[in-house]
């Protein structure tokens, strides 16, 4: 699954990007951010990809050109209450203080609340994360409680609000980088199906009035 919005490629994790995720988690500048600060090994790595390798689990490599440069996810979906976690960060220091990591996040955000049915995300924040507290913020996420032994807190962020919150930088990027949408699958079953899935909920919307410039995705 790829989704390509706003110039940036969204890249589902494939087995083949997890050694390079794990080199990423444990350098220091991304692992001191995380609330689990242990070095992860490789065995650690494969069990972790064979977890989270299905329909509750979304992780993409960010690729705003040919090479993957951060991870961005929504994960632990549970489709009865239409709720996820919402997780980004960016390895690649050239692109941090750009806009890519805003793109991205509105990218995927624009795609699952429009094209699912989640309407709630929750992310988690170490309290000396000022810089995502302040992105999360940026977005629409709100303070909800303290976690980790007070270490960090949980943010929360409903459909409504981020595209109330989110508007200025949703007009901003579409004036850019236009307001195609581009959703495309593999051919194994597994994509087959998940396509399947996107398909039946465009289905279920027509007639819907969708966020602006997210009316007519293409689906491939």
């Amino acid at each position: 699954m790829i989704i390509s919005r706003y110039g940036i490629n969204l890249v589902r994790v494939q087995k083949e990007h997890i050694e390079t995720i794990r080199v990423w988690r444990n350098d220091p500048k991304i692992r001191d951010h995380m609330f689990f600060t242990s070095e992860i090994t490789a065995d650690m790595q494969q069990r972790w990809f064979a977890s989270m390798n299905n329909d509750q689990n979304f992780y993409f490599m960010v690729c705003p050109a040919d090479q993957p440069i951060g991870l961005i996810s929504l994960s632990s979906i549970d489709y009865e209450h239409n709720k996820a976690f919402a997780g980004l960060f960016i390895y690649d220091d050239n692109y941090l203080g750009t806009d890519v990591p805003v793109r991205s996040s509105l990218s995927l955000l624009d795609v699952f609340f429009t094209y699912t049915a989640i309407d709630t995300l929750y992310a988690k924040v170490r309290d000396s994360n000022i810089v995502a507290d302040q992105y999360n913020t940026a977005l629409g996420f709100e303070r909800i409680k303290m976690i980790e032994l007070g270490q960090g807190y949980e943010y929360g962020l409903e459909k409504e609000n981020y595209f109330l919150r989110a508007k200025s930088l949703r007009q901003a990027a579409m004036k850019i980088y236009g307001t195609k949408t581009t959703i495309s699958f593999g051919t194994d079953l597994r994509e087959t199906n998940l396509k399947n899935k996107f398909l039946d909920a465009l289905k279920q919307t027509a007639g819907f009035n969708a966020p602006m410039g997210l009316e007519n995705p293409e689906i491939i």
